[in-house]
C-alpha cells in the first residue's frame, strides 16, 4: 500500500492514453507512489471543476488549465495536445500542492483509496460524521483488508502535518469507533459487502477475490497484513476471502472473542486459524494448553476452505459448542474428545466414508450433519447415546439394515436419510421407523413424523423381521442339535435387537 508521507519526492503522475467509452474520451492517470501504482480516469469537464475549486480555495492560477474548445475537439491531434497539456498541469499542481494536498487534488487522484495517510483520512472524516449514528444502530461493521491494513500501518507513523490541519481527520475517530465495535467482518474489497449472504444452504458468497488487484491498482488482498488490537470488545469476527494468516497481531481477542467465522480463505489446517498471529504454527504442549487459548469462543465457522484434517490445535478452543466445517476436504476428525463442551458438529460436503468409533471423540455431541459425504455403513455411530439430530442425506446409504445401528441411539429424534439408496425403496419410511420400536411414534424422519398407515406398516415390518430370525434360529438348531451352530449368536443378538425394535412392544 502506499505511503505518501515516506514516498512523496517518488511520486509521479502521468497520462499515457486516452479511453474512449461510448464515444466519450476519458484520460488515464497513472499514480505512482513508491512501488504502489493505480489509474484513475477523468473527463475533460472534472478537470475543469477540479481547476475551478482550485482557484477559489487555494489560489491557483486561472490560465493553467488548458482551455475549452467547442469545435474540433474530436479530433485525434487535439486530442493528443490535450492529453500532453492535462499531463503537464497536473504536473505542476503536484509541485504547487504537494506539501498541504488538499483534499479535491486528493479524491481526483484516488490517494484516499490506495494510499495509507489518505484513506484512513477518509474513513476518519466519515466515522467523525456518521460514527455516532452507526454505532447506535448497528455495533457491526465490514471492513476491506485495505482498510485495515492502512489502520494498522497508521499505528506505526507519526501524525501527518494534514491530518492535524483539520480535526475531522484526526486518527481517534477511527479508534473510538473501533472500540466500540461488537463485530466486524473482513473482506477483499469494500465492494463485495452488500453481497454477503449468511444462508447456509446458497452458494451465493462473495466472488474469490484474494489472489485479484483492488481496484486499478497493484494491490493484492492476499499480500496485506494488519492486526486486530485495536478492537477492544470484539464478540464476532467474520472473515470473507482473507487468509487468516494475514493477521499479525490478534489483541486482547482470545479473551473476548465468543464467535469466528472464516469462509474461502484457502486454510488448509486449523492451526492457521488457532495460532493465526504465530509465526510458527507448530506450538509447544504448553502454549496449546495455557498462552494461545481462546477461551471464551463459543462458535466456530470453518467452511468452503481447504482443511484435510483436524490437527491437535483445535484444543486451542476449549470452550467450543458447535463447529462448522461445511465445503472442506476432510475424510476423517481428530482431536475432538479434548472439547467437553461441543454439541453441535457439522461436516457437510466433505469426503467423509468411514465412522469409526466416533462416541470415543464425540460423547457428549446433540446434532451431526454428515450431510453429502460418501457414507454407506452406520456402525461406528451406534454408541453416540446424546445423540438428538442426525442428518446422514446424500450419502451412499443401500442396506436397510444399518438404521439398526443407530435404532437403539436412545434420544434420537430427528432423522434425516434423503438422497441415499436406501430412499429408494419400497415402504422406505416405515421399515426405518421399524427399527425405532417403542419410539417410533417419536422420531422425525427426513423433516417430517410417521402417519398411522406407516406405523402399522412399520410394526408389520418388525414383527416379520422378528419371525423370520426365529425361523432361522430353529433351522440352526434343527442342522446342528448338540450345539450351537457357527453365527447362531450373531443370528440372537439380532433377535433381541429386533425385539426392541418394535414386534415385542405390540
Amino acid at each position: 500500500m502506499s505511503n505518501y508521507q515516506l514516498h512523496a519526492n517518488e511520486t509521479t503522475i502521468s497520462i499515457p492514453r486516452i479511453i474512449t467509452v461510448d464515444s466519450v474520451n476519458y484520460y488515464e492517470i497513472l499514480v505512482k507512489c513508491g512501488q504502489v501504482m493505480w489509474t484513475v480516469n477523468h473527463r475533460f469537464r472534472d478537470f475543469a471543476e477540479l481547476h475551478d475549486r482550485l482557484v477559489s480555495e487555494r489560489g491557483v492560477s486561472k490560465d493553467k488549465l488548458p482551455p475549452k474548445k467547442v469545435l474540433g475537439n474530436k479530433s485525434p491531434t487535439f486530442l493528443k495536445k490535450r492529453q500532453e497539456a492535462l499531463e503537464q498541469y497536473l504536473k505542476e499542481m503536484f509541485i504547487f500542492l504537494k506539501v498541504t494536498m488538499p483534499r479535491e487534488f486528493v479524491e481526483f487522484l484516488d490517494f484516499h483509496r490506495y494510499d495509507i495517510i489518505f484513506l484512513v483520512q477518509h474513513l476518519a472524516s466519515s466515522l467523525f460524521l456518521r460514527g455516532d449514528a452507526f454505532l447506535a444502530k448497528s455495533k457491526k461493521y465490514g471492513f476491506s483488508v485495505l482498510e485495515l491494513h492502512a489502520i494498522s500501518e497508521r499505528l506505526k507513523i507519526p501524525c501527518p502535518p494534514t491530518e492535524a490541519a483539520c480535526s475531522n481527520y484526526n486518527f481517534s475517530h477511527i479508534l473510538d469507533f473501533c472500540a466500540q465495535l461488537e463485530t466486524i467482518i473482513v473482506l477483499p474489497t469494500k465492494n463485495s459487502l452488500p453481497t454477503i449472504l449468511y444462508d447456509d444452504d446458497t452458494d451465493k458468497y462473495i466472488p474469490h477475490a484474494l489472489h485479484k488487484p483492488i481496484g486499478s491498482s497493484n494491490l493484492i488482498p492476499v499480500q496485506l497484513r494488519y492486526e486486530l488490537s485495536v478492537f477492544k470488545v470484539l464478540r464476532n469476527l467474520i472473515i470473507y476471502g482473507v487468509p487468516t494468516e494475514n493477521i499479525q497481531n490478534v489483541g486482547a481477542l482470545r479473551e473476548t472473542l465468543t464467535r469466528i467465522e472464516v469462509y474461502k480463505s484457502e486454510t488448509k489446517q486449523i492451526c492457521q486459524i488457532a495460532l493465526c498471529d504465530n509465526v510458527h504454527k507448530d506450538a509447544e504442549e504448553d502454549e496449546l494448553d495455557k498462552a494461545k487459548q481462546w477461551k471464551t469462543l463459543r462458535h466456530a465457522v470453518f467452511k468452503e476452505n481447504q482443511l484435510t484434517a483436524i490437527d491437535r490445535t483445535i484444543r486451542l478452543f476449549p470452550s467450543l459448542k458447535d463447529l462448522v466445517l461445511d465445503k472442506n476436504k476432510l475424510e476423517s476428525i481428530a482431536h475432538l474428545s479434548h472439547l467437553n463442551n461441543l454439541q453441535i458438529l457439522s461436516l457437510r460436503c466433505n469426503r467423509i466414508a468411514q465412522c469409526p468409533n466416533w462416541h470415543v471423540q464425540l460423547g457428549n455431541l446433540v446434532t451431526l450433519n454428515l450431510s453429502q459425504n460418501r457414507i454407506r455403513l452406520l456402525e461406528g455411530l451406534a454408541k453416540l447415546y446424546s445423540l438428538v439430530n442426525l442428518d446422514l442425506s446424500c450419502n451412499l446409504i443401500d442396506d436397510i439394515n444399518e438404521i439398526d445401528y443407530i435404532g437403539n441411539l436412545p434420544l434420537l429424534e430427528n432423522l434425516r436419510l434423503m438422497g441415499n439408496p436406501v430412499a429408494g425403496g419400497v415402504d422406505y419410511r416405515a421399515r426405518v421407523l421399524s427399527r425405532f420400536g417403542d419410539r417410533l411414534q417419536e422420531i422425525y424422519l427426513d423433516n417430517e413424523k410417521g402417519n398411522q398407515t406407516e406405523y402399522d406398516m412399520a410394526l408389520v415390518h418388525s414383527a416379520l423381521r422378528i419371525s423370520a430370525q426365529k425361523s432361522q434360529r430353529k433351522l440352526h438348531s434343527l442342522l446342528d442339535p448338540s450345539g450351537t451352530p457357527d453365527g447362531c449368536e450373531t443370528d440372537a443378538n439380532d433377535t433381541e435387537r429386533a425385539g426392541t425394535s418394535g414386534g415385542e412392544s405390540r
